[in-house]
């Protein structure tokens, strides 16, 4: 990566005004209503503070843009030689950022995010779904074979999960286990689960230790799952976003267009603004 001479803030905000621009000749906000061919099973606000759904059938648990969570992605290590950055004062190499997409597999978008991915040379974690899983085992494939991160998000997108008996939480975990280990052939290990609707609950805490999961929650969420447009979805992310942010958007659960059109100036942003991408806990 290139040597860092401006501070990320002032790249950002150059792109958040081409953006800003660009909207106010004629971006369309609000929702698209073609309804997705694999929605997400659950549909009732989460507990996080920000999630909800869509009409199509399925947002993700998601919370507020603001709060911390359990795995963070908060990661350091870099390749800029340990220059201080000017924005921060702290060093060029801890500017990492963790890319996670929750609620598919979908046949059609998440192809479209990897594609993007590949472009900008980013690495993600995956938030699967059960349900999508079995339906689209083949997508799971292109996601581990493009060297991404695979997660549990439960069976059917339960976003009351913590008020279930031991036994059906298990079950929502084993199975999507399960499933994701025939879709890929037991040849990729799943290192997380994010719980639907709200950050890791602490009464999950023991069955995940059982299963060697550890908790994903984020730092940055900017509701695209409400489809608010996609110049809000970027404007969100890149105003919001500082070193070691676990940013939340969405692969599936309904219609993802405005997601991935967001996503490439995303991107963008980030590695105009010096940001590498990491794994969770990875340096």
């Amino acid at each position: 990566m290139n040597n860092l001479s401006w501070p990320a803030t002032i790249l950002i905000g150059i792109l958040l005004g081409l953006i800003a621009v660009a909207a106010g000749n004629g971006e369309t906000r609000g929702d698209d209503p073609t309804a997705s061919p694999s929605e997400s099973p659950s549909a009732s606000p989460g507990a996080g503070g920000g999630s909800g759904s869509d009409d199509s059938g399925g947002g993700s648990g998601s919370g507020g843009d603001s709060g911390s969570g359990s795995g963070s992605g908060d990661s350091d290590g870099g390749d800029s030689d340990g220059e201080t950055n000017p924005d921060t004062g702290g060093d060029a190499e801890d500017y990492t950022v963790t890319l996670t997409f929750d609620d598919g597999p979908h046949p059609v978008y998440t192809p479209q995010v990897l594609d993007l991915l590949e472009k900008h040379d980013a690495i993600a974690v995956f938030c699967m779904v059960g349900q999508r899983v079995r339906e689209h085992p083949e997508v799971v494939r292109q996601v581990v074979d493009a060297g991404h991160a695979l997660c549990n998000h439960t069976d059917t997108h339960d976003e009351q999960l913590s008020a279930r008996t031991r036994e059906q939480i298990e079950q929502q975990i084993d199975e999507t286990d399960e499933a994701l280990d025939d879709a890929v052939g037991g040849d990729t290990e799943v290192r997380w689960f994010r719980q639907p609707g709200t950050y890791v609950e602490p009464q999950l805490a023991p069955i995940l230790d059982e299963r060697d999961l550890e908790p994903l929650d984020w730092t940055l969420d900017p509701r695209d799952w409400s489809r608010p447009g996609a110049t809000s979805i970027v404007q969100d992310v890149l105003g919001h976003v500082e070193p070691g942010s676990v940013i939340l958007l969405h692969d599936g659960g309904g219609d993802r267009s405005q997601t991935v059109a967001a996503l490439d100036q995303i991107l963008t942003g980030l590695d105009a603004a010096g940001y590498r991408y990491v794994l969770p806990g990875d340096s």
